[in-house]
């Protein structure tokens, strides 16, 4: 079984490398970075073998949500979690109802939680009842 590929899209060096390092302690195959939502809209139309991406909200140019509606008309079904260095956020709530994310995590990540996240993200699909 191939290891799992994960995005990470934020415009903070700082956080990219934090959270390379820890998807690489999980086992993740490859970590694919994005500075802005562009480029996460990119790198997902390449990377069809993505499993989780996780997109910040305030990145130059077009922002998490704008990237996240256009990813899911990409990938419908690639599992995305929004980062955010605010607890609150008005877009979070209509973003959560429109496309679905996975989950909405505010900075400083809680690593726990996200392993749980990654966990569910990578896991095979359930299959259908006999």
């Amino acid at each position: 079984m191939s290891k799992p590929v994960v995005l990470v899209a934020d415009d903070e060096a700082p956080v990219r490398a934090t959270l390379a390092r820890f998807f690489k302690l999980l086992g993740v195959g490859e970590i694919l970075e994005a500075t802005n939502g562009q480029e996460a809209v990119d790198q997902v139309k390449a990377n069809p073998q993505l499993k989780l991406a996780l997109l910040d909200v305030k990145m130059p140019g077009k922002d998490g949500f704008q990237a996240l509606e256009e990813i899911r008309g990409v990938s419908p079904h690639l599992r995305i979690v929004i980062l955010t260095g605010y607890p609150f956020h008005a877009a979070a709530n209509q973003a959560v109802k429109q496309w679905a994310p996975l989950d909405f995590l505010t900075k400083p990540i809680d690593l726990d939680y996200l392993e749980k996240i990654v966990a569910l993200a990578v896991a095979p699909p359930p299959r259908p009842a006999p």
